[in-house]
């Protein structure tokens, strides 16, 4: 009897790993001043959750993956400078702080990593900068990254995470 409840609890356990969802993956691609950026995250959804991301289910002053599943990461194919800070060329893994007034944004060295390692890789942070939060009064659903002239810019329920970027 025991074997049995331990196959049907394992059973159980790998079903749940495999079948629970997960949010989507997606990349954003595209060029600031000849610099080639590229973000692979992955998405997820406010699901009626409007007022509860921020401060709430993501809570203010503690480090986040910046989407979901596995920590999002950031390639820039030349040298650039986040917020008048230099970043050299490369893949980097990004991590923000979220916060009332202001945020952190963090690239860290380590890549193809989960998304709660942070602790773990927090010593090869080459990158920190703060940026300042905009609210927007349309519901951007699915997080999303976009690449426009001169910034890059997270987008998810009512905020916008601008972030400064040019050729260094």
């Amino acid at each position: 009897m025991k074997i049995l409840n331990v196959l049907l609890l394992s059973s159980f356990a790998l079903c749940f790993s495999f079948c629970t969802p997960q949010s989507p993956s997606a990349t954003a691609e595209g060029t600031i001043e000849g610099v080639n950026v590229s973000v692979d995250y992955s998405s997820p959804r406010v699901k009626g959750r409007q007022g509860k991301i921020w401060g709430d289910m993501l809570p203010y002053g503690e480090v986040w993956r910046a989407g979901a599943n596995a920590a999002t990461e950031v390639t820039f194919d030349q040298a650039v400078m986040v917020e008048g800070e230099r970043l050299d060329a490369g893949t980097y893994s990004l991590f923000m702080i979220p916060g009332e007034g202001e945020w952190t944004v963090i690239f860290n060295a380590a890549t193809g990593i989960a998304g709660t390692e942070y602790e773990s890789v927090k010593d090869q942070n080459v990158l920190e900068v703060s940026v300042q939060p905009q609210k927007n009064s349309d519901i951007r659903e699915d997080l999303n990254y976009e690449i426009t002239d001169g910034e890059l810019r997270l987008n998810w329920e009512y905020l916008t995470i601008p972030m400064d970027v040019q050729p260094a």
